[in-house]
């Protein structure tokens, strides 16, 4: 019941931050993950509950991305977002393929045309990630056969998990680098590594796996920065306490405040009431009548 509370809670906030949102480089993405996530803690999707690893990396990225959009950085939002909708991929439908199959799967574009076969995987041995899938197109028996190194991040799995999707057209593959066998480039070097990466609009390989980690150390530090402010914040406002606290205490004791006149002391200024005259002892309008003298005439 107490998750169900907890669920509601999240879509009733998701739903009064979405137009904010939306109107942010980073909302709608953020948005969708949202709806995403929010799907997952309520067990709206097939397969066994998240387990707290899971649910505490989709929580930390989301923040993470949330505090790079308001502080500008659009474009670090949108990698963390990539890896948290990476990850909800894997949740909701873990996916392992041999590497030996990899010559047999479907490969098309985004507009559904198909665009070759993948004929070679490069792995970097230090992070054990795919770099990239060399994609073969056109020639016949191996006769002018064009090679296309595609980064990895540019492939998405296809509906219903079947084949690979490329987030390229066929024309744009094409003119993409290619390579013959003759001709082959040194994938190894990080200049010609960067261009493929700009060329296809994704982050470099050995940068995606730090971009969640490099998000909430820049995260963690603006909220300790906000800590401190709030830190320095409190201390001021205790002293301010304290300081009417003791006001309050010496004006219920009867003694004066700081900044006032000392009791029994003469108060500068004109003083109202009649004077009496030097001379005849009358009281003048403006001084007050001798000791011993009534208000009236003398006897």
């Amino acid at each position: 019941m107490r998750s169900r509370r907890l669920v509601l809670s999240f879509a009733a906030a998701l739903a009064l931050s979405a137009p904010a949102l939306a109107q942010q480089p980073c909302g709608e993405p953020l948005r969708t993950l949202d709806q995403r996530t929010a799907a997952l803690e309520a067990g709206g999707v097939p397969g066994p509950a998240l387990t707290e690893s899971e649910r505490g990396a989709l929580r930390g990225m989301r923040q993470a991305a949330e505090r790079l959009q308001q502080a500008g950085n659009a474009e670090g939002c949108l990698a963390v977002v990539h890896d948290a909708q990476a990850l909800i991929r894997s949740v909701e439908r873990p996916q392992v393929l041999p590497v030996d199959d990899l010559d047999k799967v479907t490969l098309q574009s985004a507009q559904g045309e198909k665009v070759g076969e993948i004929g070679e995987v490069i792995v970097d041995p230090n992070t054990g990630r795919i770099a990239y899938a060399v994609v073969d197109m056109g020639g016949f028996l191996g006769m002018g056969e064009r090679h296309v190194p595609v980064p990895w991040a540019a492939f998405q799995p296809g509906p219903e998990g079947q084949g690979l999707v490329l987030n390229a057209t066929r024309d744009r593959l094409t003119a993409a680098p290619q390579f013959s066998r003759d001709n082959r480039p040194n994938m190894s070097d990080r200049q010609w590594a960067v261009a493929v990466h700009t060329y296809y609009g994704v982050p470099p390989y050995w940068v995606q796996g730090a971009a969640a980690y490099a998000a909430e150390t820049q995260g963690q530090a603006m909220q300790n920065a906000d800590t401190a402010r709030l830190q320095q914040e409190v201390q001021r406002l205790s002293q301010e306490v304290r300081r009417l606290n003791q006001d309050l205490a010496q004006a219920r004791a009867g003694q004066p405040q700081s900044g006032q006149a000392q009791s029994g002391q003469p108060q500068s200024g004109p003083q109202s009431g009649p004077q009496p005259d030097a001379a005849s002892g009358a009281s003048q309008p403006g001084q007050p009548a001798p000791a011993g003298e009534g208000t009236g005439t003398s006897q």
